[in-house]
Protein backbone atom coordinates (compact mmCIF):
# COMPACT_ATOMS: atom_id res chain seq x y z
CA UNK A 1 0.00 0.00 0.00
CA UNK A 2 1.11 3.45 -0.47
CA UNK A 3 1.15 4.62 3.15
CA UNK A 4 3.53 1.39 4.38
CA UNK A 5 5.70 2.04 1.52
CA UNK A 6 6.01 6.11 2.61
CA UNK A 7 6.48 4.85 6.22
CA UNK A 8 8.82 2.94 5.31
CA UNK A 9 11.02 5.15 3.28
CA UNK A 10 14.65 6.18 4.85
CA UNK A 11 16.32 9.81 3.97
CA UNK A 12 20.23 8.98 3.33
CA UNK A 13 22.12 10.14 6.20
CA UNK A 14 25.41 11.53 4.13
CA UNK A 15 27.70 13.13 5.62
CA UNK A 16 28.34 16.59 5.36
CA UNK A 17 30.74 18.74 3.26
CA UNK A 18 34.62 19.27 5.07
CA UNK A 19 33.57 16.22 7.46
CA UNK A 20 30.98 18.39 9.01
CA UNK A 21 28.45 16.00 11.05
CA UNK A 22 25.31 14.57 9.07
CA UNK A 23 21.89 15.98 9.40
CA UNK A 24 20.76 12.97 10.82
CA UNK A 25 23.22 13.37 13.71
CA UNK A 26 22.68 16.82 14.11
CA UNK A 27 18.77 16.31 14.50
CA UNK A 28 19.50 13.05 16.77
CA UNK A 29 21.45 15.35 18.95
CA UNK A 30 19.32 18.35 19.14
CA UNK A 31 16.13 16.02 20.10
CA UNK A 32 17.79 13.56 22.98
CA UNK A 33 19.58 17.09 24.42
CA UNK A 34 15.79 18.52 24.44
CA UNK A 35 13.72 15.48 25.87
CA UNK A 36 16.82 15.89 28.89
CA UNK A 37 16.43 18.89 29.54
CA UNK A 38 12.69 18.64 29.97
CA UNK A 39 12.10 15.69 30.87
CA UNK A 40 14.73 13.73 31.91
CA UNK A 41 16.91 16.18 34.38
CA UNK A 42 13.88 17.19 35.98
CA UNK A 43 12.67 13.39 37.42
CA UNK A 44 16.41 12.50 37.58
CA UNK A 45 16.47 15.15 40.14
CA UNK A 46 13.50 14.32 42.05
CA UNK A 47 15.37 11.12 42.30
CA UNK A 48 18.23 12.35 43.32
CA UNK A 49 16.73 14.51 45.69
CA UNK A 50 15.08 11.89 47.57
CA UNK A 51 18.40 10.13 48.39
CA UNK A 52 20.27 13.20 49.92
CA UNK A 53 20.22 14.92 53.15
CA UNK A 54 19.69 19.33 53.45
CA UNK A 55 23.20 19.29 53.06
CA UNK A 56 23.62 17.06 49.82
CA UNK A 57 24.87 13.92 51.58
CA UNK A 58 23.61 10.73 50.44
CA UNK A 59 21.45 8.88 52.86
CA UNK A 60 18.38 6.86 52.06
CA UNK A 61 17.05 7.38 55.24
CA UNK A 62 14.45 10.27 53.90
CA UNK A 63 12.11 7.45 53.10
CA UNK A 64 11.87 7.02 56.82
CA UNK A 65 8.90 9.75 56.31
CA UNK A 66 7.12 7.96 54.80
CA UNK A 67 5.76 6.27 57.62
CA UNK A 68 6.86 8.35 60.18
CA UNK A 69 4.77 11.03 59.21
CA UNK A 70 1.16 10.49 59.38
CA UNK A 71 0.25 13.39 57.42
CA UNK A 72 1.86 11.88 54.36
CA UNK A 73 0.36 8.12 54.99
CA UNK A 74 -2.97 9.55 55.44
CA UNK A 75 -2.56 11.68 52.17
CA UNK A 76 -1.86 8.67 49.99
CA UNK A 77 -4.51 6.57 51.45
CA UNK A 78 -6.87 9.83 51.01
CA UNK A 79 -5.34 9.58 47.48
CA UNK A 80 -6.22 5.71 47.24
CA UNK A 81 -9.86 6.34 48.09
CA UNK A 82 -10.29 9.15 45.88
CA UNK A 83 -8.72 7.47 42.50
CA UNK A 84 -10.72 3.90 43.40
CA UNK A 85 -14.42 6.05 44.02
CA UNK A 86 -13.84 8.08 40.92
CA UNK A 87 -13.05 5.26 39.08
CA UNK A 88 -16.14 3.24 39.75
CA UNK A 89 -18.39 6.26 39.25
CA UNK A 90 -16.76 6.92 35.64
CA UNK A 91 -17.62 3.30 35.02
CA UNK A 92 -21.03 3.74 36.56
CA UNK A 93 -21.65 6.24 33.93
CA UNK A 94 -19.41 5.51 30.80
CA UNK A 95 -20.47 1.65 30.40
CA UNK A 96 -23.70 2.36 30.09
CA UNK A 97 -23.50 5.59 28.05
CA UNK A 98 -21.29 4.19 25.67
CA UNK A 99 -23.51 1.06 24.84
CA UNK A 100 -26.89 3.38 24.18
CA UNK A 101 -24.61 6.00 22.04
CA UNK A 102 -22.76 2.99 19.69
CA UNK A 103 -25.52 -0.08 20.24
CA UNK A 104 -28.64 1.21 20.48
CA UNK A 105 -31.32 3.10 18.00
CA UNK A 106 -31.67 5.91 20.56
CA UNK A 107 -32.43 9.47 19.27
CA UNK A 108 -29.34 12.12 20.22
CA UNK A 109 -26.58 9.92 19.94
CA UNK A 110 -24.09 11.73 17.69
CA UNK A 111 -24.67 14.90 20.21
CA UNK A 112 -24.41 12.66 23.15
CA UNK A 113 -21.35 11.89 21.61
CA UNK A 114 -20.12 14.95 21.24
CA UNK A 115 -20.63 16.36 24.69
CA UNK A 116 -18.24 13.65 25.99
CA UNK A 117 -15.49 14.85 23.63
CA UNK A 118 -16.55 18.25 25.13
CA UNK A 119 -15.64 17.60 28.67
CA UNK A 120 -12.20 17.57 27.08
CA UNK A 121 -12.36 21.47 27.02
CA UNK A 122 -14.09 21.82 30.38
CA UNK A 123 -11.44 21.85 32.76
CA UNK A 124 -12.34 19.98 36.70
CA UNK A 125 -11.30 22.53 38.71
CA UNK A 126 -13.96 24.95 36.88
CA UNK A 127 -16.21 22.23 37.44
CA UNK A 128 -15.43 22.04 41.03
CA UNK A 129 -16.06 25.58 41.51
CA UNK A 130 -19.60 25.49 39.61
CA UNK A 131 -20.67 22.72 41.81
CA UNK A 132 -19.44 24.86 45.21
CA UNK A 133 -22.15 27.19 43.81
CA UNK A 134 -24.76 24.68 43.38
CA UNK A 135 -24.21 22.63 46.69
CA UNK A 136 -22.02 25.13 48.94
CA UNK A 137 -23.36 24.65 52.31
CA UNK A 138 -23.44 28.01 52.52
CA UNK A 139 -25.31 29.81 50.01
CA UNK A 140 -25.54 26.51 47.06
CA UNK A 141 -28.46 27.29 44.93
CA UNK A 142 -29.40 24.16 45.33
CA UNK A 143 -29.20 23.85 48.89
CA UNK A 144 -31.15 27.16 49.29
CA UNK A 145 -33.49 26.26 47.46
CA UNK A 146 -34.41 22.88 48.79
CA UNK A 147 -33.92 24.51 52.22
CA UNK A 148 -36.41 27.19 51.16
CA UNK A 149 -39.20 25.14 49.60
CA UNK A 150 -39.23 21.84 52.20
CA UNK A 151 -38.45 24.48 55.37
CA UNK A 152 -35.37 22.89 55.96
CA UNK A 153 -33.27 24.12 58.76
CA UNK A 154 -29.57 22.83 57.12
CA UNK A 155 -28.55 22.13 53.85
CA UNK A 156 -29.20 18.75 52.76
CA UNK A 157 -26.07 18.50 50.87
CA UNK A 158 -22.59 19.24 51.03
CA UNK A 159 -20.10 19.37 48.26
CA UNK A 160 -16.74 19.68 50.55
CA UNK A 161 -16.41 16.42 51.90
CA UNK A 162 -14.35 13.48 50.08
CA UNK A 163 -17.59 12.19 48.39
CA UNK A 164 -18.20 15.39 46.97
CA UNK A 165 -14.81 15.13 45.49
CA UNK A 166 -15.22 11.68 43.65
CA UNK A 167 -18.81 13.09 42.40
CA UNK A 168 -17.28 15.67 40.14
CA UNK A 169 -14.17 13.30 39.16
CA UNK A 170 -16.70 11.15 38.48
CA UNK A 171 -18.55 13.24 36.13
CA UNK A 172 -15.74 15.02 34.36
CA UNK A 173 -13.34 11.61 34.07
CA UNK A 174 -15.87 8.95 32.29
CA UNK A 175 -14.87 10.21 29.06
CA UNK A 176 -11.62 8.33 29.96
CA UNK A 177 -13.89 5.10 30.01
CA UNK A 178 -16.62 6.56 27.23
CA UNK A 179 -14.06 6.94 24.33
CA UNK A 180 -12.11 3.76 24.17
CA UNK A 181 -15.31 1.52 25.42
CA UNK A 182 -17.36 3.22 22.66
CA UNK A 183 -14.62 2.24 20.03
CA UNK A 184 -14.22 -1.61 21.44
CA UNK A 185 -17.96 -1.35 20.80
CA UNK A 186 -17.99 -0.58 17.35
CA UNK A 187 -14.67 -2.66 16.44
CA UNK A 188 -16.75 -5.93 18.03
CA UNK A 189 -17.34 -8.62 14.90
CA UNK A 190 -21.06 -8.99 15.08
CA UNK A 191 -20.95 -12.32 14.30
CA UNK A 192 -20.32 -13.34 17.15
CA UNK A 193 -22.78 -11.69 18.81
CA UNK A 194 -25.42 -13.14 16.19
CA UNK A 195 -24.13 -16.70 17.09
CA UNK A 196 -25.06 -16.11 20.81
CA UNK A 197 -28.30 -15.00 20.19
CA UNK A 198 -29.24 -17.69 17.73
CA UNK A 199 -28.58 -20.18 20.47
CA UNK A 200 -31.18 -18.40 22.22
CA UNK A 201 -29.09 -16.40 24.59
CA UNK A 202 -31.31 -13.37 25.55
CA UNK A 203 -30.21 -9.89 24.50
CA UNK A 204 -28.96 -8.95 28.47
CA UNK A 205 -27.13 -12.98 28.70
CA UNK A 206 -24.93 -11.89 25.22
CA UNK A 207 -24.00 -8.83 26.04
CA UNK A 208 -22.73 -9.96 29.46
CA UNK A 209 -21.12 -12.77 28.16
CA UNK A 210 -19.87 -11.55 24.37
CA UNK A 211 -19.90 -8.38 23.98
CA UNK A 212 -18.52 -6.86 26.75
CA UNK A 213 -15.92 -9.53 27.49
CA UNK A 214 -14.27 -8.60 23.92
CA UNK A 215 -13.75 -5.05 24.93
CA UNK A 216 -12.62 -5.79 28.22
CA UNK A 217 -9.36 -4.30 27.77
CA UNK A 218 -10.45 -1.53 26.49
CA UNK A 219 -12.33 -1.08 29.56
CA UNK A 220 -9.88 -1.80 31.84
CA UNK A 221 -7.51 0.62 30.10
CA UNK A 222 -9.90 3.74 30.66
CA UNK A 223 -10.47 2.43 34.13
CA UNK A 224 -6.82 2.48 34.66
CA UNK A 225 -6.63 6.28 32.96
CA UNK A 226 -9.24 7.21 35.43
CA UNK A 227 -7.40 5.65 38.50
CA UNK A 228 -3.87 7.70 37.77
CA UNK A 229 -5.73 10.76 36.49
CA UNK A 230 -7.50 10.71 39.93
CA UNK A 231 -4.68 9.78 41.93
CA UNK A 232 -2.53 12.65 40.71
CA UNK A 233 -5.01 15.54 40.15
CA UNK A 234 -4.91 18.78 41.91
CA UNK A 235 -7.36 21.59 41.27
CA UNK A 236 -10.95 19.89 42.34
CA UNK A 237 -9.28 18.16 45.14
CA UNK A 238 -7.94 21.64 46.84
CA UNK A 239 -11.05 23.45 45.58
CA UNK A 240 -13.17 21.15 47.55
CA UNK A 241 -11.11 19.46 50.22
CA UNK A 242 -9.04 22.26 51.39
CA UNK A 243 -11.97 24.12 53.74
CA UNK A 244 -12.21 20.19 55.54
CA UNK A 245 -8.29 19.72 55.78
CA UNK A 246 -9.00 16.84 53.45
CA UNK A 247 -5.19 16.56 51.80
CA UNK A 248 -3.71 14.01 49.06
CA UNK A 249 -0.86 13.50 47.69
CA UNK A 250 -0.21 16.60 45.47
CA UNK A 251 -2.10 18.83 48.31
CA UNK A 252 0.64 17.49 50.36
CA UNK A 253 3.01 18.12 48.01
CA UNK A 254 2.20 21.83 47.17
CA UNK A 255 2.45 22.19 51.14
CA UNK A 256 5.86 20.67 51.68
CA UNK A 257 6.69 22.98 49.13
CA UNK A 258 5.88 25.77 50.74
CA UNK A 259 7.78 28.44 52.73
CA UNK A 260 10.44 26.46 53.67
CA UNK A 261 10.37 24.42 51.88
CA UNK A 262 11.13 20.57 52.41
CA UNK A 263 12.30 19.41 49.17
CA UNK A 264 13.68 16.38 50.26
CA UNK A 265 10.41 15.32 51.77
CA UNK A 266 8.49 16.20 48.59
CA UNK A 267 11.00 13.71 46.54
CA UNK A 268 10.20 11.38 48.58
CA UNK A 269 6.83 11.20 48.37
CA UNK A 270 7.08 11.76 44.36
CA UNK A 271 8.90 8.94 44.03
CA UNK A 272 6.61 5.85 44.69
CA UNK A 273 4.01 7.68 42.86
CA UNK A 274 6.25 8.05 39.71
CA UNK A 275 6.42 4.09 40.12
CA UNK A 276 3.18 3.67 40.70
CA UNK A 277 1.66 5.94 38.01
CA UNK A 278 4.26 4.36 35.59
CA UNK A 279 3.66 0.60 35.98
CA UNK A 280 -0.16 1.37 35.83
CA UNK A 281 0.69 3.36 32.28
CA UNK A 282 2.55 0.63 31.11
CA UNK A 283 -0.28 -2.20 31.78
CA UNK A 284 -2.66 0.46 30.35
CA UNK A 285 -0.67 0.87 27.13
CA UNK A 286 -0.07 -3.07 26.75
CA UNK A 287 -3.76 -3.47 26.93
CA UNK A 288 -4.70 -1.19 24.67
CA UNK A 289 -1.70 -2.18 22.40
CA UNK A 290 -2.31 -5.46 22.34
CA UNK A 291 -5.70 -5.79 21.19
CA UNK A 292 -6.19 -2.20 19.68
CA UNK A 293 -6.03 -3.53 16.19
CA UNK A 294 -7.57 -7.13 16.85
CA UNK A 295 -10.98 -7.63 15.89
CA UNK A 296 -12.48 -11.54 17.56
CA UNK A 297 -13.79 -13.58 14.56
CA UNK A 298 -12.36 -11.11 11.67
CA UNK A 299 -13.41 -7.94 10.24
CA UNK A 300 -16.19 -6.27 12.03
CA UNK A 301 -19.30 -6.22 10.10
CA UNK A 302 -22.15 -3.29 10.27
CA UNK A 303 -23.79 -3.97 13.68
CA UNK A 304 -27.42 -4.14 13.82
CA UNK A 305 -29.02 -1.90 16.45
CA UNK A 306 -30.49 -2.64 19.35
CA UNK A 307 -33.87 -1.30 19.13
CA UNK A 308 -35.21 -0.17 22.56
CA UNK A 309 -38.89 0.61 21.43
CA UNK A 310 -40.47 2.03 24.79
CA UNK A 311 -37.20 2.28 26.43
CA UNK A 312 -35.90 5.19 24.04
CA UNK A 313 -37.15 7.70 26.31
CA UNK A 314 -35.90 6.08 29.49
CA UNK A 315 -32.21 5.80 27.90
CA UNK A 316 -32.44 9.83 26.55
CA UNK A 317 -32.92 10.45 29.91
CA UNK A 318 -30.02 8.52 31.37
CA UNK A 319 -27.36 10.20 28.73
CA UNK A 320 -29.54 14.07 29.07
CA UNK A 321 -29.05 13.15 33.34
CA UNK A 322 -25.48 13.33 32.41
CA UNK A 323 -24.98 15.96 30.22
CA UNK A 324 -27.24 17.81 32.94
CA UNK A 325 -24.63 17.16 36.21
CA UNK A 326 -21.22 17.48 33.85
CA UNK A 327 -22.06 20.54 31.65
CA UNK A 328 -25.66 22.48 32.12
CA UNK A 329 -25.81 22.86 35.66
CA UNK A 330 -21.71 23.55 36.78
CA UNK A 331 -21.17 25.42 33.50
CA UNK A 332 -24.52 27.10 33.83
CA UNK A 333 -24.17 28.20 37.54
CA UNK A 334 -20.95 29.91 36.44
CA UNK A 335 -22.77 32.16 33.84
CA UNK A 336 -25.28 32.54 35.80
CA UNK A 337 -23.18 33.93 38.82
CA UNK A 338 -21.23 35.99 36.44
CA UNK A 339 -24.01 38.13 36.00
CA UNK A 340 -25.39 38.36 39.85
CA UNK A 341 -24.48 41.67 41.79
CA UNK A 342 -25.02 39.50 44.87
CA UNK A 343 -24.77 36.10 45.57
CA UNK A 344 -27.03 36.11 48.89
CA UNK A 345 -29.82 37.61 46.90
CA UNK A 346 -32.30 36.19 45.11
CA UNK A 347 -32.43 35.60 41.47
CA UNK A 348 -34.09 38.74 39.77
CA UNK A 349 -33.82 41.71 37.67
CA UNK A 350 -32.57 43.81 40.71
CA UNK A 351 -29.79 41.26 40.93
CA UNK A 352 -28.51 40.80 37.59
CA UNK A 353 -25.89 42.47 36.35
CA UNK A 354 -24.66 41.70 32.73
CA UNK A 355 -21.35 43.28 32.25
CA UNK A 356 -20.36 44.73 35.80
CA UNK A 357 -18.71 41.61 37.14
CA UNK A 358 -16.43 41.20 33.54
CA UNK A 359 -15.75 45.18 33.67
CA UNK A 360 -14.43 44.48 37.34
CA UNK A 361 -12.69 41.11 36.60
CA UNK A 362 -10.61 42.36 33.51
CA UNK A 363 -9.78 45.68 35.40
CA UNK A 364 -7.78 44.19 37.50
CA UNK A 365 -3.99 44.07 36.24
CA UNK A 366 -3.64 40.11 37.38
CA UNK A 367 -6.21 39.05 35.30
CA UNK A 368 -4.69 41.06 32.08
CA UNK A 369 -1.02 39.98 32.97
CA UNK A 370 -2.51 36.33 33.45
CA UNK A 371 -4.38 36.27 30.22
CA UNK A 372 -1.35 37.71 28.78
CA UNK A 373 0.70 35.19 30.26
CA UNK A 374 -1.56 32.33 29.85
CA UNK A 375 -1.80 33.11 25.74
CA UNK A 376 2.67 33.07 25.26
CA UNK A 377 2.95 30.09 27.31
CA UNK A 378 0.36 28.31 25.24
CA UNK A 379 1.68 29.38 22.11
CA UNK A 380 5.01 28.95 22.89
CA UNK A 381 5.08 25.87 24.76
CA UNK A 382 3.00 24.76 21.39
CA UNK A 383 5.29 25.92 18.69
CA UNK A 384 7.86 24.31 20.73
CA UNK A 385 6.67 20.97 21.05
CA UNK A 386 5.43 20.49 17.92
CA UNK A 387 9.11 21.33 16.40
CA UNK A 388 10.47 18.60 18.82
CA UNK A 389 7.63 16.15 17.71
CA UNK A 390 8.70 16.56 13.69
CA UNK A 391 12.44 16.02 14.45
CA UNK A 392 11.42 12.96 16.37
CA UNK A 393 9.02 11.69 13.70
CA UNK A 394 10.98 12.49 11.16
CA UNK A 395 13.98 10.43 12.53
CA UNK A 396 11.58 7.21 13.52
CA UNK A 397 10.14 7.61 10.01
CA UNK A 398 13.03 8.50 7.81
CA UNK A 399 16.19 7.21 9.60
CA UNK A 400 17.79 4.27 10.53
CA UNK A 401 19.13 3.76 13.80
CA UNK A 402 18.93 1.20 16.81
CA UNK A 403 18.52 4.25 18.63
CA UNK A 404 14.83 5.04 16.75
CA UNK A 405 13.56 2.47 19.20
CA UNK A 406 13.28 4.46 22.63
CA UNK A 407 12.40 8.14 20.88
CA UNK A 408 8.29 6.61 20.97
CA UNK A 409 8.48 5.57 24.17
CA UNK A 410 10.52 8.75 25.57
CA UNK A 411 8.06 10.75 23.40
CA UNK A 412 5.20 9.28 26.09
CA UNK A 413 7.27 9.38 29.16
CA UNK A 414 5.42 12.47 30.35
CA UNK A 415 1.97 10.83 30.63
CA UNK A 416 3.91 8.85 33.70
CA UNK A 417 4.77 12.23 35.19
CA UNK A 418 1.99 13.79 36.77
CA UNK A 419 2.52 17.99 37.28
CA UNK A 420 2.80 17.87 40.40
CA UNK A 421 6.23 15.79 40.45
CA UNK A 422 6.83 17.40 37.16
CA UNK A 423 7.00 20.66 38.58
CA UNK A 424 8.90 20.05 42.18
CA UNK A 425 11.62 18.43 39.28
CA UNK A 426 12.01 21.16 37.42
CA UNK A 427 12.22 23.65 40.78
CA UNK A 428 15.07 21.56 41.87
CA UNK A 429 16.58 21.52 38.72
CA UNK A 430 16.02 25.67 37.30
CA UNK A 431 15.06 27.41 39.96
CA UNK A 432 18.26 27.76 41.93
CA UNK A 433 21.84 28.03 40.89
CA UNK A 434 23.00 27.43 38.12
CA UNK A 435 20.02 28.73 35.99
CA UNK A 436 18.14 30.59 38.93
CA UNK A 437 14.77 30.25 36.66
CA UNK A 438 12.65 30.81 39.59
CA UNK A 439 9.85 32.90 39.67
CA UNK A 440 10.32 33.56 35.51
CA UNK A 441 8.00 32.62 32.58
CA UNK A 442 11.18 30.60 31.16
CA UNK A 443 10.63 27.92 33.95
CA UNK A 444 7.02 27.26 33.33
CA UNK A 445 7.70 27.18 29.63
CA UNK A 446 9.78 24.33 30.31
CA UNK A 447 7.31 22.36 32.23
CA UNK A 448 4.70 23.43 29.62
CA UNK A 449 6.63 21.36 26.24
CA UNK A 450 7.45 18.57 28.45
CA UNK A 451 3.10 18.45 28.83
CA UNK A 452 2.60 19.41 25.57
CA UNK A 453 4.44 16.38 24.03
CA UNK A 454 2.82 13.09 23.97
CA UNK A 455 -0.35 14.80 22.28
CA UNK A 456 1.52 16.67 19.71
CA UNK A 457 3.64 13.52 18.60
CA UNK A 458 0.62 11.03 17.93
CA UNK A 459 -0.66 13.41 15.44
CA UNK A 460 2.32 14.73 14.38
CA UNK A 461 3.80 10.46 14.59
CA UNK A 462 -0.01 9.53 12.55
CA UNK A 463 0.52 12.37 9.69
CA UNK A 464 4.19 11.75 8.92
CA UNK A 465 3.19 7.96 7.97
CA UNK A 466 1.39 9.64 5.35
CA UNK A 467 3.88 12.48 3.67
CA UNK A 468 5.69 10.17 0.83
CA UNK A 469 9.57 10.36 1.53
CA UNK A 470 10.24 10.63 -2.16
CA UNK A 471 8.73 13.94 -2.13
CA UNK A 472 11.65 15.12 0.16
CA UNK A 473 14.20 13.19 -1.35
CA UNK A 474 13.49 14.68 -4.77
CA UNK A 475 13.61 18.81 -2.81
CA UNK A 476 17.05 17.18 -1.51
CA UNK A 477 18.38 16.20 -4.73
CA UNK A 478 17.73 19.37 -5.88
CA UNK A 479 20.06 20.78 -3.06
CA UNK A 480 17.65 22.46 -0.53
CA UNK A 481 18.57 22.12 2.81
CA UNK A 482 16.56 19.33 5.39
CA UNK A 483 15.41 22.54 7.24
CA UNK A 484 14.16 24.00 3.44
CA UNK A 485 12.94 21.08 2.92
CA UNK A 486 10.81 20.58 6.43
CA UNK A 487 9.43 24.00 5.89
CA UNK A 488 8.45 23.99 1.97
CA UNK A 489 7.67 20.48 1.70
CA UNK A 490 7.12 18.77 4.58
CA UNK A 491 5.37 20.96 7.27
CA UNK A 492 2.43 22.03 3.93
CA UNK A 493 1.52 18.19 3.94
CA UNK A 494 1.73 17.95 7.38
CA UNK A 495 -0.84 21.01 8.35
CA UNK A 496 -3.53 18.94 9.18
CA UNK A 497 -1.68 17.52 12.09
CA UNK A 498 -0.15 19.98 12.76
CA UNK A 499 -3.35 22.53 13.54
CA UNK A 500 -5.13 19.32 15.19
CA UNK A 501 -2.33 19.20 17.61
CA UNK A 502 -1.27 22.67 18.17
CA UNK A 503 -4.72 23.47 18.83
CA UNK A 504 -5.52 20.81 20.86
CA UNK A 505 -2.36 21.55 23.08
CA UNK A 506 -3.05 25.73 23.44
CA UNK A 507 -6.69 24.73 25.14
CA UNK A 508 -4.70 21.85 27.21
CA UNK A 509 -2.01 24.54 28.06
CA UNK A 510 -4.05 27.88 27.84
CA UNK A 511 -6.30 26.25 31.53
CA UNK A 512 -3.24 23.90 33.01
CA UNK A 513 -3.47 24.31 36.83
CA UNK A 514 -1.78 21.27 37.96
CA UNK A 515 1.76 22.02 36.68
CA UNK A 516 1.30 25.69 37.10
CA UNK A 517 0.40 26.56 40.76
CA UNK A 518 3.42 24.47 41.83
CA UNK A 519 5.94 26.94 39.12
CA UNK A 520 3.97 30.70 39.45
CA UNK A 521 5.16 33.22 41.54
CA UNK A 522 2.80 36.28 42.19
CA UNK A 523 5.20 38.13 39.16
CA UNK A 524 3.88 35.12 36.61
CA UNK A 525 0.23 34.35 37.21
CA UNK A 526 -1.62 32.64 34.61
CA UNK A 527 -5.44 32.00 34.03
CA UNK A 528 -5.85 29.24 35.94
CA UNK A 529 -3.82 30.00 39.11
CA UNK A 530 -5.96 33.61 38.75
CA UNK A 531 -9.04 31.71 38.88
CA UNK A 532 -7.56 29.11 41.69
CA UNK A 533 -7.13 32.26 43.85
CA UNK A 534 -10.66 34.28 43.21
CA UNK A 535 -12.19 30.62 43.95
CA UNK A 536 -9.79 30.78 47.72
CA UNK A 537 -10.80 34.23 48.03
CA UNK A 538 -14.47 33.08 47.37
CA UNK A 539 -15.20 36.06 44.69
CA UNK A 540 -17.02 33.92 43.24
CA UNK A 541 -18.98 36.55 40.85
CA UNK A 542 -15.15 37.38 39.40
CA UNK A 543 -14.63 33.85 38.90
CA UNK A 544 -17.50 33.23 37.32
CA UNK A 545 -16.66 35.89 34.93
CA UNK A 546 -13.19 34.19 34.01
CA UNK A 547 -14.48 30.75 34.03
CA UNK A 548 -17.17 31.60 31.25
CA UNK A 549 -14.43 33.39 29.12
CA UNK A 550 -11.98 30.93 29.31
CA UNK A 551 -14.74 27.78 28.44
CA UNK A 552 -16.06 29.80 25.80
CA UNK A 553 -12.28 29.66 24.39
CA UNK A 554 -11.10 26.57 24.87
CA UNK A 555 -14.83 25.41 23.49
CA UNK A 556 -14.76 27.13 20.29
CA UNK A 557 -10.95 26.13 19.73
CA UNK A 558 -11.59 22.01 20.87
CA UNK A 559 -14.55 22.30 18.21
CA UNK A 560 -12.22 23.96 15.43
CA UNK A 561 -9.75 21.05 16.29
CA UNK A 562 -12.60 18.02 16.06
CA UNK A 563 -12.97 19.57 12.62
CA UNK A 564 -10.00 19.43 11.35
CA UNK A 565 -9.19 16.08 12.95
CA UNK A 566 -12.32 14.83 11.17
CA UNK A 567 -11.35 16.47 7.91
CA UNK A 568 -7.79 14.82 7.93
CA UNK A 569 -9.58 11.39 8.91
CA UNK A 570 -12.00 11.34 5.80
CA UNK A 571 -8.69 11.44 3.86
CA UNK A 572 -6.63 9.42 5.90
CA UNK A 573 -5.94 6.08 3.67
CA UNK A 574 -6.41 2.84 5.33
CA UNK A 575 -3.30 1.59 7.31
CA UNK A 576 -1.73 -1.44 6.81
CA UNK A 577 0.29 -3.89 8.43
CA UNK A 578 3.43 -1.74 8.72
CA UNK A 579 2.07 1.39 8.47
CA UNK A 580 -0.86 1.42 11.33
CA UNK A 581 -1.73 4.37 12.79
CA UNK A 582 -0.53 4.90 16.90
Amino acid sequence: MTTGTASRTRAPAASGPGGRPSTERVLRIGWALAVVALIGYPIAEVFRRSLVDSDGRPTPANYALLVTEPQLLTATLNSLWIATGATVGALLIGLPTSWLVVRTDMPFRGFFRGVALLTFAAPSFIAALGWILLLGPNGGLINTTLMSVFGLESAPFDIFTPWGIIFVLALFLYPLVFLPVSAGLEGVDPSMEDAAAGLGASRLRVLRTVTFPVVMPSIVAGALLVFVTSFVIFGPVALLGGPAGFQTVPTVLLSLMNFPPRIEAAAVVAVPVLVLVAALLVVQRTLVGGRRFTVIGGKPGRHGLVRLGALRPLAVGVCATVVLFSIVLPFGILLVTSTRRAIGLPLGPDNFVPVQNYATTFAQPRVAVALGNSLVLALAGTAIALVIAVVASWLVTRTRARSNAVITPVMAAPLAFPGAILGIGIIIAYAGSPFGLGGTLLIMLIGYVGCALPLTFVYVHAGMGQVAGETEEAARSLGASWLRTTATVTVPLLRPSLLAAGLLNFVLLFRELELSIFLYTGANPTVATVLYGLANESRYQLAGALSVVVLVINVGITLLAVRLLGRSAGTRPAPDREGAEP
